[in-house]
């Protein structure tokens, strides 16, 4: 058993995932579980090779091209773990190959979810946002703050597109609640149409259940590289038109979905 699980998604970012990982192995708090799953590229390259944590797994994914035409491959190696029985934190947080955890993060977590008797199953925190120029250097760019609790369930701030799955910590004892309610072990939504958001999905989803409680600490950075799907922040013309128009396309839908709760 361990205090905290952490799932990796990993697809060609060498230099990302190596960083990363490090993050991972800086933890303050040593009490953890992780497993890593590579896409198969640079597992096959034998990239992985210099890990010796014990702490740590590297498995391939099994991603097929047919899946990957398909699926939010994110997502879906998301739930394959969950649903894979090999979890065994408490708690469980995600990481993608090209973001990092600081080292207080798992710490802080633990520390939260112990001295509130172990009562809280949802937790956020705040976090940087970094931006990758080509020459590789990261500029702090902006910040998420965790200033107030989250999720319905508690008539708290929204989530989706608004927190990031990586300032998100939630136990293992909510997925019980979780298939109960929503009758599936699909917790992260795999569907193509929802993957620039299928992480506020889940994390709406889990804040109807339960309050999402605020850490107004940084403890994480979401960093926008020339590989990132995510071009919130990007630095071209064309992601930043890109930008505009979802802004536009989610402020339309966050009107529709006012109107209908009010």
């Amino acid at each position: 058993m361990a205090d905290l699980s952490v799932i990796i998604t990993s697809h060609n970012k060498p230099r990302f995932a190596k960083e990363a990982v490090q993050s991972l192995l800086a933890q303050t708090h040593r009490d953890w579980q992780g497993i890593l799953v590579d896409s198969g590229v640079l597992l096959g390259q034998g990239f992985f090779d210099y890990l010796h944590d014990p702490r740590l797994k590297v498995i391939p994914s099994g991603e097929t091209p047919e899946l990957a035409r398909t699926k939010n491959m994110a997502s879906w190696c998301f739930n394959r773990v969950i649903n894979s029985g090999e979890l065994k934190g408490e708690l469980i947080v995600y990481l993608n190959d090209d973001d990092l955890f600081y080292p207080e993060a798992f710490a802080t977590y633990w520390a939260f979810y112990q001295q509130h008797n172990r009562e809280p199953q949802a937790m956020y925190s705040s976090q940087d946002i970094g931006l990758v120029d080509p020459q590789g250097k990261t500029q702090i760019i902006g910040r998420r703050v965790a200033d107030r609790p989250a999720g319905r369930f508690c008539k708290g701030r929204r989530m989706d597109c608004r927190v990031d799955y990586l300032q998100f910590c939630h136990s293992a004892r909510i997925l019980e609640k979780f298939r109960e309610s929503y009758k599936t072990t699909q917790y992260h939504s795999e569907d193509k149409g929802d993957a620039h958001h299928a992480d506020g999905i889940f994390m709406e989803q889990v804040g109807a259940l339960t309050k999402v409680h605020n850490i107004d600490k940084v403890l994480s950075m979401n960093r926008r590289t020339v590989q990132s799907a995510n071009l919130e922040y990007a630095a071209s013309p064309l992601g930043r038109l890109l930008v505009t128009f979802r802004a536009k396309l989610r402020g339309a839908r966050e009107r529709l979905f006012s109107a209908r709760r009010y």
